[in-house]
């Protein structure tokens, strides 16, 4: 009880500090550091982070920078604040709450980012080895790709009279069956119910039946390799914790050069859960896990509330009181989408699988979890919320604003310490990989209407949940711009509003017109990841095919509106009378008819 009544009058002892710094040290009492010497300070720091990155590595760079990006925003909130007050108008507003989401989301990151456990060493292994199972969940994956993940399990340096590899067919196909005959591996027919959740728990019963000596499973995705160490590297975690549910490592992919597609998110693995372990929250991404069976036989099996499996199973887990390990070392490689259908596909599942459980199972309220525990799984909710929401509505203020003439008055010393320490966070996050975070920027602002999509998904299915499709294994050539109008529609609009600023707005001051198109650059750069992607492995055979398929649908419609007013004209005709709207609508319509 002392403790707790400590921490908050610790809490509110940091607010009114907060509050006194606000009044008498915010960014607009700068001026006079401001150009100089505050821009010899940027150039200097911006040239160290990208000349030395080293410097930006680790995290006391991140614990040292946190506080004062916290404060500089908040500098920035009010003097938002303020201004919409004194000037209030739809830019500003949107501005406002555009930001103030934004700012809560940078600041929930942060703390859940200053106190990570990263795993690298494996722990001791344990006198006597667990026996072990290795599960492969398969529904329709090409079969020489299923049978190169075989191989790679069967590689594993384990004792064979502890290590089974079964292989769990959703598709109950023949030439599955028969593979996992010549690789001398175990056939299990699935459950054809849950998707992967069902398919699953059916490997457990199948365990249960033919191996009831099994402790552990591994899950491995049909279509991604595995080191031979990886249970020697994550058994050891289970022999001293009794609680423990699971250990999960980091994936990679193989990608196209650059990973146009942004399917390697290292950001995400290799910084982001280290530091949710340190919080006893980071979860399972569904492959290179190793699971204790008794935990997750405990909570009913593998999820089948929600759309996947992994995180939902996490999250009950951690619920009912079982402890997880995070293991920082690339284990398992496998397949990704290398097309924008196969993107949308995936990048949608887990955003709608992320918004049910975020709006009908939500982290503030579902007992069993701790406070730290709640804050990072409410940033992980909170990251769609800020692609959906706050983010577009800072995209659509400077162009509303150069559309209406209505700016945010904005002071430069709020506006550009808040740019330069919100980057540098950032960049210290990213632990100073500039690429990563470039790619990471991308495909959290682009995918903004792939999230849209799934949100409203989720809310129609909260007694129901959506149809899972398995991801494809290959790609489907093609053009595929049509599914993401709206990025590109979003870069049209930007580059003639860039033209207007420059060439037909002058009575607007310059560094007004600057600020302004700079945004609005920033954006069209996010934007446009994915749709440069769109264009990746396109020929010209591509185009020449679009082209013809355009030329055909234009052709048939002109053909059936000739062929239609020419049914209509001759029927006015035959009838001799002038018609109406109406009349001439309801004649095309019986015209149409079959």
């Amino acid at each position: 009880m002392l403790k707790r009544s400590l921490f908050f009058l610790l809490i509110i002892a940091a607010l009114a500090a907060n509050w006194l710094m606000l009044r008498s040290m915010n960014t607009l009492l700068w001026p006079y550091l401001w150009p100089r010497p505050a821009v010899s300070v940027v150039v200097g720091l911006v040239a160290a982070a990208l000349w030395a990155p080293e410097l930006f590595r680790g995290i006391w760079p991140l614990r040292l920078l946190g506080p004062v990006m916290v404060f500089i925003g908040e500098s920035y909130l009010l003097h938002s604040f303020q201004a919409t007050l004194a000037a209030p108008s739809l830019p500003a507003v949107l501005h406002l709450v555009g930001f103030t989401g934004t700012l809560l989301v940078m600041t929930l990151s942060y703390i859940n980012q200053v106190a990570p456990r990263d795993n690298k060493a494996p722990p001791a292994l344990p006198k006597e080895l667990p026996f072990v199972a290795a599960v492969v969940p398969t529904y329709g994956e090409p079969v020489d790709i299923l049978a190169q993940t075989v191989i790679s399990l069967k590689a594993i340096d384990y004792p064979a009279d502890r290590f089974v590899i079964v292989i769990s067919d959703d598709g109950h196909r023949d030439e599955v069956r028969a593979l996992a005959a010549a690789h001398g591996v175990h056939y299990n027919p699935g459950a054809r119910r849950e998707a992967k959740a069902g398919n699953l728990n059916s490997a457990l019963d199948y365990l249960a039946r033919h191996f009831p000596a099994t402790t552990l499973v591994l899950t491995q995705d049909a279509d991604e390799l595995i080191h031979p160490q990886f249970l020697k590297k994550l058994v050891g975690y289970f022999a001293s914790n009794p609680r423990l549910a699971f250990v999960q490592t980091p994936k990679d992919a193989f990608t196209p050069p650059g990973d146009p597609f942004g399917n390697r998110d290292r950001i995400f693995y290799d910084v982001l859960q280290p530091g949710r372990n340190g919080s006893n929250a980071a979860f399972s991404c569904g492959s290179g896990v190793l699971w204790r069976i008794a935990a997750v036989r405990s909570i009913g099996g593998f999820a089948t509330w929600n759309i996947v499996e992994d995180m939902t199973t996490s999250y009950f887990l951690h619920c009912a009181g079982y402890s997880s390990e995070y293991h920082n070392e690339v284990l398992t490689i496998g397949l990704s989408p290398d097309d924008i259908p196969g993107l949308l596909k995936q990048r949608g599942t887990w955003a709608a699988d992320t918004w049910r459980w975020f709006l009908f199972n939500n982290p503030l309220v579902r007992p069993g979890l701790r406070p730290r525990q709640r804050l990072q799984y409410l940033e992980l909710g909170m990251f769609y919320v800020s692609s959906v929401l706050f983010m577009p509505l800072l995209m659509l203020t400077p162009i509303i604003s150069l559309l209406t003439g209505q700016f945010v008055p904005i002071e430069g010393a709020a506006l550009f310490p808040w740019l330069f320490v919100s980057t540098l966070f950032y960049l210290v996050l990213a632990r100073g990989r500039l690429d990563f975070l470039f790619r990471m920027w991308q495909y959290w602002i682009g995918h903004w209407p792939t999230y849209t999509r799934a949100f409203f998904i989720a809310v129609r299915s909260r007694r129901s949940k959506p149809s899972y499709k398995v991801t494809r294994k290959t790609r489907q050539d093609g053009f595929y711009g049509q599914l993401i109008w709206q990025q590109f529609a979003y870069i049209f609009v930007g580059v003639l509003l860039i033209a207007r600023a420059l060439f037909w707005m002058p009575e607007v001051p310059a560094s007004t017109r600057i600020v302004n198109i700079g945004v609005i650059i920033f954006y069209v750069l996010m934007v446009g990841g994915i749709c440069r992607a769109a264009f990746f492995g396109t020929t010209a055979a591509t185009w020449r095919g679009l082209a013809a398929s355009a030329y055909v649908a234009i052709a048939v419609r002109a053909r059936t509106a000739v062929k239609g007013l020419a049914s209509i004209t001759l029927a006015a005709y035959d009838q001799q009378q002038f018609m109406t709207v109406a009349e001439v609508v309801r004649l095309d319509e019986e015209v149409r008819r079959p």
